[in-house]
């Protein structure tokens, strides 16, 4: 009811299903987390379902029409990597300052260990074993978005240790003493700029044309106009 979406429209409702698009959440996973969220505010389950339908049905239109680009990479993203596995090898690259990656995922299976008490199901994946290409598929885009956000992490750490300037960091939370971070905002975002000043999309894909020759990639979607430059004096481009 509106009743229920003005109450209960908050920004943590949908959160979780904005975040775990490019994780290749589905429109019924997507109707389940809002579900969930909406219960755990005190919505009766039967309208929590109603509304989580509703709601997750205009988030994915939402999303889809905010950010076409983004979504026309990772479906790039997404299609290059099935293409890459379907050669029987795993997703691999070299992040920016050369550190290589791997896909570990393959196809997993059951074994039975019976012990004096009762049977274990335990389920069995090695390197040797086939790729696992869906897996492999789904999982590319947001590994790669993270070998590039380690990058500008690492580009930043070696900045700071230039200049005698501690630093600390987990994930994308950055830390400093305060008389430094001033400092240090400005060299994650020229770090940042200098990162994405090259064409990384297009060093991937030859990287993969290169790792797999008899495979043809797919154009790359067209670039923005953004400037990259503009996020050094962004003032909420990193807070």
């Amino acid at each position: 009811s509106s009743g229920i979406n003005a109450e209960y429209g908050e920004r943590k409702t949908l959160k979780q299903t904005i975040m775990t698009q490019v994780y290749g959440v589905t429109l019924y996973g997507g109707r389940e987390q809002i579900r969930g969220k909406l219960i755990d505010q005190g919505v009766d389950a039967i309208d929590a379902g109603r509304c989580a339908a509703y709601l997750s049905a205009l988030t994915f239109k939402a999303v889809g029409e905010l950010f076409t680009q983004a979504q026309q990479i990772q479906e790039w993203l997404n299609n290059a990597a099935y293409e890459f596995a379907g050669t029987g090898a795993p997703v691999s690259w070299t992040t920016p300052l050369g550190l290589p990656c791997v896909q570990p995922y393959t196809k997993e299976k059951r074994q039975v260990v019976q012990t004096s008490f009762q049977a274990i199901n335990k389920v069995v994946a090695k390197p040797s074993m086939a790729v696992n290409k869906r897996k492999q598929r789904t999982a590319f885009p947001p590994n790669f978005v993270h070998s590039l956000d380690s990058t500008h992490m690492l580009m930043t750490a070696i900045k700071c240790h230039q200049h005698g300037i501690p630093f600390a960091a987990v994930h994308d939370s950055y830390w400093t003493l305060p008389c430094h971070v001033d400092a240090m905002n400005t060299y994650l975002r020229r770090q940042f700029a200098i990162l994405y000043s090259f064409d990384i999309l297009k060093e991937l894909k030859e990287s993969f044309e290169k790792s797999c020759p008899e495979v043809a990639f797919g154009e790359l979607p067209r670039s923005g106009q953004l400037d990259i430059n503009s996020v050094i004096d962004s003032e909420y481009f990193f807070s």
